[in-house]
């Protein structure tokens, strides 16, 4: 394994779990939400929460049903595809999906991050695309502890942005928000980005890799990291809808508008911070998928799960918005197959683990989060203008 790997802190193990969430869907939602009312906004965010905390500790459960934490790939592949040569082909199906999405992912915040330091820079922007893959990949380099305080701090920097913006939107007029508003294809638009933007379950098996000195504060990480996601989202969003004067569907645009320039630049700091920690998280969790499907070192792991995303994206060959659609609806569709067969499996196979999810994770349970992604899934193809 990876050099460099150590304990986790409570702070850094919840900075991982919240870094995996914080990517562009957050400056994406304020949009969405306005094309519904206070009412819609407030019931879709809250069952976005409950069902995320729900599928993120029952795949808790399942992570620490082995001694030593693993990667959902390997897990899947224990619990779910049968044995023999139709199940090594269906796990290693799976694995490329995996590669693939997550890709996807990456370029996309490579891209995004390069667009704002053109803006706020005035760098080229294939020079933008490749400072910010030096900064995104060179964290991951020194392995799990690096990735820890990495995210602590890009934390820390989302809050104090957020708190600035906040009292700099309350000093202008608000806007008057309607209570009910927009249809079922603008709700469930908004839905399928919330659900988008809270996932993080990818995370969790980095969580229980650097808490294995006390893992009972692992469930307390993943739930305290989902809900700082959320209250980012809930604080942006509202602050969008009241503050800008049109809401724009990059929010901070809107928000800059009405409030000032320095808020524009403070809101590009945001979005940089964001896609940044979600660079971390997520290249992190490929280059171990890699190492331990492959056997490859950690070393030659993060080479290949991070280097190609530079080369996607300074040829342009992906585009922000398209590939967040893309794997946001493939990570909702694989996350409803398999997060849940898997948990149900894996209480039949093994004792009781570190954590149990108990009445939470039962049959009717299941099938509800099963549901959900897969409104999820529709809602994140639906073209809403």
């Amino acid at each position: 394994m990876q050099e460099g790997k150590k304990h986790l802190t409570l702070f850094e193990a919840v900075s991982i779990v919240a870094g995996l969430g914080m990517g562009g869907g957050i400056m994406a939602v304020p949009f969405l939400a306005s094309l519904n009312g206070i009412l819609q906004v407030l019931l879709i965010m809250g069952l976005a929460f409950l069902v995320n905390v729900l599928l993120h500790l029952m795949v808790v459960e399942v992570v620490l049903r082995d001694e030593e934490p693993k990667q959902l790939v390997e897990i899947f592949g224990k619990y779910l595809f049968m044995k023999g040569a139709l199940g090594t082909v269906l796990n290693w199906i799976f694995f490329v999906v995996i590669v693939v999405t997550f890709y996807s992912l990456l370029t996309a915040y490579i891209v995004g991050c390069g667009d704002i330091l053109q803006e706020i820079l005035g760098l080229p922007l294939w020079i933008g695309k490749i400072v910010t893959y030096l900064i995104c990949a060179g964290v991951v380099f020194f392995g799990l502890k690096a990735l820890g305080i990495s995210e602590k701090w890009a934390l820390v920097g989302h809050i104090a942005v957020l708190l600035i913006l906040v009292l700099g939107a309350s000093r202008v007029p608000w806007n008057h928000l309607p209570v009910l508003n927009g249809n079922l294809k603008t709700g469930l638009a908004l839905y399928g980005m919330i659900m988008f933007s809270l996932a993080c379950f990818f995370s969790v098996p980095q969580a229980a890799e650097g808490l294995t000195w006390n893992k009972k504060l692992i469930p307390r990480a993943v739930v305290i990291g989902i809900g700082i996601n959320f209250l980012g989202i809930l604080v942006m969003t509202f602050m969008a809808m009241l503050a800008s004067r049109q809401v724009t569907e990059i929010a901070i645009l809107g928000v800059g508008e009405a409030v000032g320039k320095w808020a524009l630049i403070l809101g590009s700091v945001f979005a940089f911070l964001s896609m940044l920690a979600c660079y971390w998280s997520v290249s992190y969790a490929l280059a171990v998928i890699l190492e331990e499907r492959l056997k490859w070192s950690y070393r030659l792991s993060w080479l290949v799960a991070t280097s190609p995303t530079l080369l996607l994206a300074v040829p342009n060959l992906a585009t922000f918005q398209g590939a967040m659609r893309y794997a946001g609806g493939a990570m909702a569709v694989l996350t409803a197959i398999l997060v849940v067969p898997a948990l149900a499996l894996s209480r039949r196979a093994q004792g009781k683990p570190a954590f149990d999810i108990g009445f939470w994770g039962g049959p009717v349970f299941q099938v509800l989060v099963i549901i959900a992604y897969l409104v999820m899934a529709v809602g994140s193809m639906i073209r809403y203008k």
